[in-house]
């Protein structure tokens, strides 16, 4: 769930938005330890700025957790090995 899945549409401000989301994502799948963690809070638990980040965005918070929660699941099965 990179940049290429939400390409360039909205306006420069959910554009903007989705690059926070794409940061987080790119940071907990190949972020440093620390990086990662951070991420997967933010991703996973956080209940303030991620909805308001993924609304700005243009999208729907409960939607993206959905979709990170079964990458996670994925990866707990052992088809990804990069995903935190």
């Amino acid at each position: 769930m990179n940049s290429h899945v939400f390409h360039n549409q909205g306006s420069a401000n959910e554009r903007l938005w989705l690059a926070v989301i794409d940061s987080a994502i790119t940071e907990w799948v190949r972020g440093s330890m620390r990086h990662k963690h951070k991420a997967e809070y933010f991703l996973f638990q956080d209940e303030e700025d991620f909805p308001f980040v993924c609304r700005s965005a243009g999208l729907n918070p409960e939607y993206v957790r959905e979709t990170l929660w079964a990458i996670r699941a994925q990866d707990a099965s052992g088809s990804n090995t990069n995903v935190a």
